[in-house]
C-alpha cells in the first residue's frame, strides 16, 4: 500500500483540517484527498476518521442557512458525491457513499404547480453501517436503516429496513439479510 507523502511527513490531518476550515466543527484525524467544496450558511458537522476521497472529481458539501449536514464517524465519501441540505442530511457511522452519490433533502421546486415555490424540505437519514453504490441519488425522506446497502444507480424515496440491499430506479429490494 502506497502512503501519500503528506501522511509520511504528518501533514495529512493538518491539511485536511485547512481543506475542512468551512465546517462547524471537525473530530479527530480526518482525511481529505482532493478537493472538498464547502458552501452555504448552514452548519457542517463531521466526525472523527472521517475520509474524504476526491482524487478523482471534487466532492460537494452544501448547507443552506438553517440547514444542517452531519457526518458522524468512520464515515468515507468517495469523489464526485454531493450532498446538500436546507434541513438535515444525516450520514451515519462506518457508512461509505459511492462515487457520484447525491443525497438532498429538497427537490428545490414542486413536480406540478408553481415551480417557482420552494417545497417543505424533508430529512435524510442514512443510519450506521450503510453502503451506498455509486451514481445513487437519495431523495427527501429517504431513511436507510442499519447495515442497508444500495446498488449502484438507485434512486431511492422512501425507507428501507436493516440489512436489505435495494437497487433500481425506483428501488426494489434485490435481498434480504438472512437471519442468524
Amino acid at each position: 500500500m502506497r502512503v501519500p507523502l503528506m501522511m509520511m511527513l504528518g501533514l495529512g490531518p493538518t491539511v485536511a483540517r485547512l481543506k475542512l476550515r468551512r465546517c462547524e466543527s471537525v473530530g479527530a484525524i480526518p482525511t481529505v484527498w482532493g478537493r472538498v467544496w464547502i458552501h452555504g450558511e448552514g452548519e457542517v458537522l463531521v466526525g472523527n476518521r472521517v475520509v474524504f476521497d476526491a482524487r478523482m472529481a471534487p466532492i460537494e458539501l452544501h448547507a443552506q442557512r438553517g440547514g444542517r449536514i452531519v457526518i458522524e464517524d468512520d464515515v468515507t465519501i468517495e469523489g464526485g458525491s454531493s450532498i446538500e441540505a436546507q434541513s438535515c442530511v444525516t450520514v451515519g457511522a462506518r457508512s461509505r457513499l459511492g462515487m457520484w452519490c447525491k443525497l438532498l433533502d429538497n427537490m428545490y421546486h414542486p413536480v406540478r404547480g408553481n415551480r417557482h415555490e420552494r417545497p417543505q424540505s424533508v430529512p435524510l437519514v442514512v443510519e450506521e453501517g450503510v453502503t451506498v453504490g455509486s451514481r445513487s441519488i437519495l431523495l427527501p425522506g429517504t431513511h436507510l436503516q442499519k447495515g442497508a446497502s444500495v446498488a449502484s444507480g438507485t434512486v431511492i424515496s422512501r425507507r428501507i429496513p436493516p440489512g436489505v440491499m435495494v437497487g433500481g430506479s425506483p428501488a426494489r429490494v434485490l435481498r434480504r439479510e438472512v437471519a442468524r
